[in-house]
């Protein structure tokens, strides 16, 4: 495609042009191709059931859309305060899918908004090395719906085999809030200093910030890992429930997904300095 596509400028484009737009698909073939599968080889569906008694039913569906197999998929949930594993799928042939019944969801009392988050790792061939993890995000109202007011974000930074995350949290609202936080990792890694579940206090309108060391495992790939950081709080009968999504990278950061804005950058800087060579040209040569 990147061949035909050259053929096609060479044709019909100034030289000078030319060049800027071989610059930038060359720096488009410098981007890996994991880049752009950040959603992960996995389609993973949820349908959640509560009957009038607060029970819940979940059916997790999990379909390989590739046209290669997958390997030893395994699906585990995350409910508020608590995990239910599923069985192991050994291998899902292309286009196959297969759908799972939860009901280790502990049955809800207060009305309002329950997350479900999924976690699954699976390899893409047999002697695949790390397994891949994948996270699928939903939720669930039981009564009245209602949104968290609690917003925050997620950013790392790395240094030497060590990441920090660095997650910020804010309370938009007028009244006080006890917030219960779970933060979720792939098996790869380990948190210092963030165990189980841990609260937080926020003011109205206040705003914290807190720092959290996550080690990676011996031998695991240098890579970018998912991250998802649970807050949960309750008012009087009601139940609010919110996840901040991050991801926290090892390694040289060029294999990550998250330096696509850079290399964008970096493809758009070649753009502009050969634009501005080329009006250059223009107007010495009285074009």
């Amino acid at each position: 495609m990147i061949e035909n596509l050259a053929a096609t400028v060479s044709r019909t484009v100034h030289p000078l042009k030319r060049a800027g737009v071989f610059l930038s698909v060359f720096l488009l073939t410098l981007v890996p191709s994991r880049l752009f599968a950040e959603e992960g080889f996995l389609q993973m569906s949820t349908a959640t059931e509560v009957d009038e008694r607060g029970r819940v039913r979940i059916a997790l569906t999990l379909k390989n859309p590739r046209n290669h197999p997958l390997y030893g998929i395994h699906p585990m949930f995350h409910f508020h305060h608590s995990k239910s594993m599923m069985s192991m799928i050994p291998r899902l042939a292309p286009g196959e899918s297969v759908t799972l019944a939860n009901t280790g969801h502990p049955a809800v009392i207060r009305e309002g908004r329950y997350p479900i988050v999924v976690m699954a790792h699976y390899r893409t061939r047999p002697d695949e090395e790390s397994p891949v993890t994948q996270i699928h995000l939903d939720s669930f109202y039981f009564g009245e719906q209602g949104e968290s007011v609690i917003e925050g974000r997620i950013e790392s930074s790395v240094s030497g085999d060590q990441s920090l995350l660095q997650v910020f949290l804010n309370n938009n609202s007028t009244s006080f809030k006890s917030v219960q936080m779970m933060l979720l990792l792939p098996p790869e890694l380990v948190a210092e200093g963030f165990k189980g579940i841990m609260g937080l206090n926020l003011r109205p309108g206040e705003g914290k910030y807190f720092e959290v060391p996550v080690t990676k495992l011996k031998g695991k790939p240098d890579r970018g890992y998912p991250v998802h950081l649970m807050l949960e709080y309750g008012e009087v009968r009601k139940h609010f429930s919110g996840e901040i999504p991050g991801r926290v990278v090892f390694g040289a950061a060029w294999r990550e997904g998250s330096t696509m804005a850079q290399l964008a950058g970096l493809a758009g800087l070649g753009i502009f300095v050969f634009s501005a060579y080329i009006n250059r040209y223009r107007k010495m040569a009285g074009v």
